[in-house]
């Protein structure tokens, strides 16, 4: 199946004495790569970075010995490679949110028989780290593992971004535009600092068809010992399976497990 070109990247920054130059294009052809659903072609990373192909080539073929792409013999497409999974699972196992956070997620599985997820900030966007499926998974893709999401919608980032310090949603909400992915999508600042206002005051996040339509997400924080906002757990499921009864119940027993969690490391 042919896939999408990747977007053309910006150039690389400057090499510093602090930064390596080939270390910054190999990254930026593995998120190309990554990013590329059904594979990418040589000439499509080369106009995608503007880097020459044989330059491309000696990087692509050195990341192939590596084992962190693999290029597909009868099509010449790379894919990211089973060496990526190692180095995955790593981040993913010692995360200080996972250690913490683990026995909360299959709790929560068993509790709402849906999709519990855990986040983290990375920059000024979500990371998804570690997904756990109950009875009634979604039947599309929706969010994986290493899913990257605007902190402004969604349950588990909504979550994130307000728990997260008054400096830093004002640094956030100055980034605009801001991302819409559904109609139900708030972008006026304003509205999303009511919204942040709302979340705060009940101890939960609420995406209802804001970051995929038809899919309600209850998102709450997880904190530190030293209470540092560590990241999020959310559950997630059809709107069909959330009216406003079953946010409240969700909504209330998630934020109380997770207090309790974050209590027991003090």
């Amino acid at each position: 199946m042919p896939s999408t070109p990747p977007k053309k990247l910006p150039p690389p920054a400057s090499a510093t004495k602090d930064l390596s130059l080939s270390v910054l294009k190999a990254s930026q052809l593995l998120t190309l790569v990554g990013d590329s659903e059904n594979g990418t072609t040589l000439k499509d990373l080369a106009k995608a970075t503007g880097f020459g192909t044989t330059v491309c080539h000696r990087m692509l073929a050195t990341l192939e010995i590596e084992r962190l792409i693999d290029r597909d013999p009868s099509s010449g497409r790379y894919k990211l490679g089973l060496g990526m999974l190692a180095f995955a699972h790593k981040v993913q196992s010692r995360h200080p949110l996972t250690l913490q956070a683990a026995d909360l997620v299959a709790e929560t599985v068993r509790h709402t028989d849906d999709i519990a997820l855990l986040m983290v900030r990375d920059g000024d966007e979500a990371v998804c780290i570690d997904r756990k499926e109950g009875r009634y998974p979604l039947r599309s893709s929706g969010t994986q593992v290493g899913t990257r999401l605007p902190l402004h919608c969604g349950g588990g980032p909504q979550a994130i971004l307000s728990f997260s310090p008054d400096s830093y949603i004002d640094h956030y909400l100055s980034t605009s535009p801001l991302e819409k992915r559904t109609a139900k999508t708030l972008t006026d600042p304003k509205l999303i600092r009511a919204q942040i206002a709302k979340t705060r005051a009940r101890g939960y996040a609420v995406g209802n068809q804001d970051l995929f339509e038809y899919v309600v997400a209850i998102g709450v924080p997880i904190f530190a010992a030293d209470g540092a906002l560590l990241g999020s757990i959310s559950i997630g499921g059809l709107v069909q399976r959330y009216d406003n009864k079953r946010i409240k119940e969700v909504g209330e027993w998630l934020a109380a497990s997770a207090q309790k969690i974050s209590a027991s490391r003090k």
